[in-house]
């Protein structure tokens, strides 16, 4: 599923609410705060873009690794996320689609 997700995928989502689940009983409430393109795709292959969540966590972070992505419309899906520091509310984590 992760190898057909595109840009349009993600773009109605822009400034929702997500929780990422860091581990079995670890979950934080993420804002969906950047879906970017970085240019056009190669042959038959998606464009890729970047998405970036901004979490609640002030004071801790995870490092990067595959996590479980929920949204309330959109369901689950495991991402690869990379933290790259914090923002107004919380830590950033950044997703690459590439």
């Amino acid at each position: 599923m992760i190898d057909t997700l595109q840009i349009t995928d993600f773009q109605p989502y822009l400034n929702q609410d997500f929780t990422i689940h860091f581990a079995s009983e670890t979950s934080h409430p993420a804002q969906l705060t950047r879906v970017s393109a970085w240019s056009t795709g190669v042959g038959n292959y998606r464009q890729p873009f970047t998405l970036e969540f901004e979490t609640d966590m002030t004071r801790q972070y995870y490092l990067q690794g595959t996590f479980t992505l929920t949204h309330p419309t959109a369901g689950d899906v495991q991402l690869f996320m990379v933290p790259i520091g914090p923002g107004a509310k919380g830590m950033r984590y950044e997703v690459v689609f590439s």
